[in-house]
C-alpha cells in the first residue's frame, strides 16, 4: 500500500507554514512559508493559504492520490466542528471559515484545531512528548498557548479552550493584553511583550541594535532580530528577554504546583532562538515552584522545534 500523506498548515501571528508530511512517520517532504498580514476580507486568508499549500505541494512532488487531506493549526479560539476560527487577537480575524474553503479547492477533507493543540499533538506523537504520558506543551511567540497532555490524550475542556496559558493573570492591574484584560502573562512574556517593552525603551532615547527593526504599526520583533541583538551583546534587548522569561518562569512555577506534570515542553520562536529564554525561565520556574511538585517534573525544548504545528496539524486527519 503507497504511503500516505497530509498537508499541515500552522497558521500563526506573524507567519503561516505548510507542510507535507508522511503521516505514518511525521516525516517533512516538502515546505512552504509566507509572512502573515492583515487580510482585505475572508477570501483573503483562503488565498494566502492556498498560496502556501501549493508551494509545500510543488516541493514535495506527490501524487493527488495520495493526499489524505489538509489539517490546520490557528493561532486563536476555533471551533472544530464547522472548522471556523472563532477569534484571533494576534491575527485580527474572528469567525473565518478556514477548512471549506481549502476543502473544496483541493478536492480532500480539511480539519482545524488551535495552533498549539496541533503542535502539542506534534510533540506528542514525534518529538519531545513522545513516551510521556503527562505533560505541558507551551508555546512562546506572539502569543502564549499551551496544550495539556494527561493519560496519553489532550485535555481540551469544557468549552475547548483549555491552555490558554497566556491569559493566566499575573498582575490584576497590570499591562493592557491583546484579549482586553489586565495583566495576563502574554503581556510580559510574549515576543510581542518583549517588542513593545524595546519599542517603549527606544522612544525614550535608549539605544539598541534593533531599533529599526521593529515594526511600530505592530509592533512586531522577530525571533532572529532578537537572537542578534542578544549575540551582540544589545544591553537593552538582554534586560528586556530576562525580564519576560522571568515572568515566563512564574507563569511555570503556577503551571507545576497546578498540575504537577512530568514534563514541560517550551517551543516556539522566541524559546528556539533564545538560549537565554529558556534558561532564566526554566531556573524561576524551579525557584518559585513548590519544591516538592518539582522532584518529578523536567523542563525540555521542543523536539519538532518550528515544525511541530505543521507536523501535528497533519496528524488530524488520523483523528
Amino acid at each position: 500500500m503507497p504511503e500516505k500523506y497530509a498537508v499541515g498548515i500552522d497558521f500563526g501571528g506573524t507567519k503561516v507554514i505548510a507542510g507535507v508530511v508522511e503521516l505514518s512517520s511525521g516525516r517533512l517532504i516538502g515546505t512552504g512559508k509566507k509572512k502573515t498580514r492583515q487580510p482585505n476580507d475572508v477570501s483573503d486568508v483562503s488565498k494566502r493559504l492556498v498560496a502556501v499549500v501549493d508551494e509545500a505541494l510543488a516541493g514535495a512532488e506527490i501524487a493527488q492520490k495520495d493526499l489524505a487531506g489538509i489539517g490546520i493549526g490557528a493561532a486563536g479560539m476555533v471551533n472544530r466542528e464547522k472548522g471556523l476560527l472563532i477569534n484571533a487577537v494576534n491575527l485580527g480575524l474572528s469567525e473565518v471559515p478556514l477548512t471549506e474553503p481549502l476543502s473544496q479547492h483541493y478536492g480532500v477533507p480539511a480539519k482545524l484545531g488551535n495552533d498549539v493543540e496541533v503542535a502539542t499533538l506534534g510533540e506528542l506523537k514525534f518529538g519531545a512528548g513522545k513516551g510521556c504520558d503527562h505533560f505541558i506543551c507551551i508555546f512562546v511567540g506572539t502569543g502564549i498557548g499551551s496544550g495539556i497532555v494527561i493519560e496519553n490524550k489532550i485535555v481540551r475542556g469544557a468549552t475547548g479552550t483549555a491552555g490558554e496559558i497566556g491569559h493566566t493573570i499575573l498582575h490584576p492591574n497590570g499591562k493592557v493584553c491583546g484579549c482586553g484584560a489586565h495583566g495576563c502573562l502574554e503581556a510580559y512574556a510574549s515576543r510581542t511583550a518583549i517588542a513593545k517593552t524595546i519599542m517603549s525603551e527606544v522612544r525614550r532615547g535608549q539605544s539598541s541594535v534593533v531599533s529599526d527593526k521593529i515594526d511600530p504599526t505592530k509592533g512586531i520583533l522577530r525571533s532572529k532580530a532578537i537572537s542578534q541583538a542578544l549575540e551582540a551583546g544589545d544591553e537593552l534587548v538582554t534586560r528586556t528577554v530576562i525580564d519576560a522569561a522571568r515572568n515566563m518562569g512564574v507563569g511555570l512555577a503556577s503551571v507545576i504546583n497546578l498540575l504537577n506534570p512530568k514534563r514541560i515542553i517550551l517551543g516556539g520562536g522566541l524559546v528556539e532562538a533564545s538560549e537565554l529564554y529558556f534558561r532564566v525561565a526554566t531556573e524561576e520556574a524551579f525557584s518559585k515552584a513548590l519544591k516538592i511538585a518539582t522532584k518529578k517534573t523536567e523542563i525540555v525544548k521542543a523536539g519538532l522545534g518550528d515544525y511541530a504545528g505543521i507536523v501535528g496539524a497533519s496528524q488530524l486527519l488520523l483523528k
